[in-house]
Formats: C-alpha cells, sequence, structure tokens
C-alpha cells in the first residue's frame, strides 16, 4: 500500500499547495513527518525576491492511502486521478469494467455501488491483431 500525507483541513491544503507548490509541500512532508520536531516548515524563496516561511503543527496534517495504480484502491475513500477506463468490484463482490471522468464521476455504476477500483491496463487489440 502506499500513503501519502496531507492537510487534515481541506482548504488549508489547497491554498499552501497553490503558494508553495503541490510537489514541493508533498516533498517537505515526506522529509520532515519522520523527525523528532512538532512542526513541519514550509519555505519559499523565488528568483524575483519573494521569500516565505510558515510554520504548521504536525497534528494538523494526516497519514492516508494513496492512488496505487499497481493495487486495488478502496472507493470511495479514493478516487481515480484522471479520466480512464477502470476494473471496478463492487459491493456485492462481482468485477466489472467502468470508464471515469473527472467531471461525470462513473459511466455505469453508481459511485456507491464500487467499493475499489484498478486502471485497466491494457490496450484494445488492433485490427491486425484481430485478422490474424
Amino acid at each position: 500500500m502506499k500513503y501519502k500525507y496531507q492537510f487534515k483541513n481541506k482548504d488549508l491544503g489547497k491554498a499552501v499547495e497553490v503558494i508553495f507548490g503541490e510537489n514541493n509541500v508533498e516533498k517537505i512532508f515526506n522529509q520532515q513527518m519522520k523527525d523528532e520536531t512538532k512542526t513541519i516548515l514550509i519555505t519559499i524563496k523565488r528568483p524575483d525576491g519573494i521569500k516565505s516561511t510558515i510554520s504548521i503543527p504536525k497534528e494538523e496534517i494526516e497519514r492516508v492511502r494513496a492512488y496505487d495504480p499497481d493495487n486495488w484502491n478502496p472507493h470511495p475513500q479514493i478516487i481515480p486521478p484522471k479520466d480512464g477506463i477502470y476494473i471496478v468490484c463492487l459491493g456485492n463482490g462481482c468485477l466489472s469494467i467502468d470508464s471515469y471522468s473527472t467531471q461525470l464521476n462513473w459511466s455505469c455504476f453508481y459511485k456507491g455501488d464500487i467499493v475499489a477500483f484498478r486502471p485497466l491496463n491494457i490496450e484494445p487489440p488492433t485490427k491486425e491483431e484481430l485478422c490474424e
């Protein structure tokens, strides 16, 4: 299983990621959550002279499961990160295929029916393969 750190307060997390950069914040969390300090320090030093540092108590950060393209992802705790075709496991234990759109959600099943998903990592056959 893969895990990531995120802000408990989602709005604060979005604001900090806009100001300091999502990749920068993720890198800092991964570095500093394991040390003995009680706070996370996030710093930005831009070439145009803008500098800023904020201190966030570690109790405002939580460790959660992250999307893992190589394993089943529990739904709705994790949602697909991009549009695509996924194998879905339904609440009754059946497996099916469904497409996901970040704008429209799942195309065939209600999101409440899906308990887990993983990407469908196969390509459809080419015309040449079908004619062999």
